[in-house]
C-alpha cells in the first residue's frame, strides 16, 4: 500500500511487453482555486514547476527530459493539476528524482516567472488569429456567466499582471497536497515500485486535506441569447450552439448519449446529413454532450461559408427543437449503440488509452467498472429512455450561441430572426 496515496486512489496497469511507464500525478488543486482578480495563479503556478528545480535550472531540467527521451508536463485544469510524463524503464529512476525535485525543490525564480507571463499573453492574444478557439472562448463566457466555469484558465493580460512570485510561492504551499491525490500509471511497473515512486515524489509534498471549492449550479436563462463576434474579412463563419445540462453521474447520461449521437455524433447522423451532405453548407456539422462531476453542456457545432450561417442557424434550430418535440426512432436507437459498442474498443486498444478512461472516469466519481461496463450501459437504453432523457435535460428554449463573422454581414438577418432574444456584438480583441 503506498503511504500518500489511497489504493482506491490509483490505477495501475500493468503490462509487461514494453519496456516503458506512463504516469499521470493528479493533484486537487486548479483554475477554481484562483483568488479573486489573479484568475491564471493555478496555471502559472503548475508551469513554474518546470521552470527549474532542484539542482539544475530551466535549460539544465528541459536538457536532462530530452537526454532521457522521456516526456514530463504539468497541465491545469478547473480543479486539478497533474504532471504526466512517461519513461523507459531503464530511465525510471531518473524521472522520478526529477519529479521529486519539481514537488519539492520548485525555484519559482522571478525572472522565469516574467518570462512565463510574457508567454502565456502572447498566447492569449494568439487566440485572436484562430477563429475556432476565438468562437469557444465567447461561447463559454456566455455559456457560463459569473459561474466559476466561467473563468479563464490561463487568466486575462490584467490578471496575470498582477500575480507576483510571492503569490506563486505562497499558493504552492497552500494548495499543493496529497490528500486528494488521484494516480494513474501504465506500463511496465508493479505495485511495490509504484508505491516507491509515490513516496519519492508526492511524498515530497504535505501529507494535508486540499479545500475542496464550491461549484454551484449553473442557472439556465430561457431565450435564445446569440453572441456575434465581430471579426473583420470573414468569409468563414464559426458557429457554437448549446446550453448547460446534466453531470457526468446522472441517471440519464447514457440515454441522453445515444440521442446526442442520433442528433450529431456521427458522419450520418441528422445534423450533419442535414447541413453537411444534403446542403453542403459546412464541411463539418455536429454535436456532443460533454459532462463532468458537476455539471455538462450540450454543444452543436458547425462552420459554413458567411452567406449560408444564418440559414445553417435556423435550420439546426429547427432539428434540435424536432428533436425534442418527437423524439428518435427504434432504427436510430439500434444504429447508434452498435456505433457507440462498436467504436469502444479504440478508446482503449493500448495501455496508454485505457489508462486514461479509467482515470478520467475515477476523476469524475463514476463507478470504478465504468470502463468495464461502457458497452452493456450503452445496450441497455431504450428508445423510450432515451426519448424521456432529450425532453428532461434538451432545452430549445435555453440556448446559447457565439458566432465569429463580420457582425455587418449578418447582423440585420440575426435580428429579424423572431427566435433571438438577445443579440450582443463584440469586438474579437475584447477579453471575454
Amino acid at each position: 500500500m503506498s503511504a500518500v496515496v489511497a489504493p482506491e486512489d490509483i490505477v495501475l496497469i500493468e503490462d509487461h511487453s514494453r519496456p516503458i511507464e506512463t504516469f499521470v500525478l493528479s493533484l486537487p488543486v486548479g483554475c477554481l482555486h484562483d483568488p479573486p482578480g489573479k484568475e491564471g495563479l493555478a496555471y502559472l503556478t503548475g508551469q513554474m514547476l518546470l521552470r527549474g528545480a532542484g539542482s539544475r535550472d530551466h535549460a539544465a531540467f528541459v536538457d536532462e527530459i530530452d537526454f532521457l527521451g522521456s516526456s514530463l508536463s504539468v497541465g491545469t485544469s478547473r480543479e486539478r493539476t497533474s504532471v504526466s510524463g512517461d519513461a523507459l524503464t531503464r530511465n525510471l529512476d531518473a524521472i522520478e528524482g526529477l519529479v521529486a525535485d519539481l514537488l519539492g525543490a520548485p525555484h519559482f525564480d522571478p525572472a522565469e516567472l516574467d518570462k512565463l507571463r510574457r508567454q502565456t499573453i502572447a498566447e492569449l492574444a494568439q487566440v485572436q488569429d484562430n477563429d475556432s478557439a476565438l468562437g469557444h472562448r465567447f461561447f463559454a463566457r456566455a455559456l457560463f456567466g459569473e459561474h466559476p466555469y466561467g473563468r479563464p484558465l490561463k487568466g486575462t493580460e490584467e490578471s496575470l499582471a498582477r500575480i507576483g512570485i510571492d503569490d506563486v510561492r505562497a499558493f504552492f504551499a497552500e494548495r499543493f497536497v496529497t490528500q486528494g491525490a488521484i494516480v494513474g500509471v501504465a506500463g511496465d511497473i508493479g505495485r511495490e515500485r509504484l508505491d516507491a515512486f509515490l513516496a519519492a515524489t508526492l511524498g515530497r509534498l504535505p501529507q494535508r486535506a486540499a479545500e475542496v471549492p464550491t461549484v454551484p449550479a449553473c442557472a439556465v436563462q430561457e431565450g435564445y441569447r446569440l453572441v456575434l463576434v465581430d471579426k473583420p474579412e470573414r468569409s468563414q463563419t464559426q458557429v457554437f450552439i448549446g446550453h448547460v445540462t446534466l453531470d457526468a453521474n446522472h441517471e440519464d447520461f447514457f440515454p441522453l448519449l445515444v440521442a446526442q449521437t442520433i442528433f450529431g455524433g456521427t458522419f450520418t447522423a441528422r445534423i450533419s446529413h442535414e447541413i453537411r451532405e444534403k446542403r453542403g453548407w459546412s464541411y463539418g456539422a455536429y454535436s456532443y454532450l460533454s459532462a463532468d462531476r458537476h455539471l455538462g453542456t450540450f454543444t452543436i457545432r458547425f462552420y459554413p461559408a458567411t452567406g449560408d450561417t444564418v440559414p445553417a442557424i435556423v435550420l439546426a434550430d429547427q432539428m434540435f427543437s424536432e428533436l425534442v418535440r418527437d423524439g428518435i426512432s427504434e432504427s436510430e436507437v439500434d444504429f447508434a449503440k452498435s456505433y457507440l459498442s462498436n467504436s469502444h474498443c479504440f478508446a482503449i486498444d493500448t495501455p496508454e488509452r485505457l489508462l486514461s478512461e479509467r482515470l478520467s472516469a475515477k476523476l469524475n466519481g463514476r463507478p470504478d467498472d465504468f470502463v468495464e461496463s461502457f458497452v452493456a450501459r450503452v445496450n441497455a437504453v431504450t428508445r423510450e429512455a432515451a426519448n424521456a432523457a432529450v425532453r428532461r435535460h434538451l432545452r430549445p428554449d435555453a440556448q446559447v450561441a457565439a458566432v465569429v463573422a463580420t457582425a455587418a454581414e449578418l447582423k440585420p438577418a440575426l435580428e429579424a430572426w423572431e427566435r433571438v432574444t438577445s443579440l450582443e456584438t463584440v469586438d474579437y480583441k475584447s477579453q471575454p
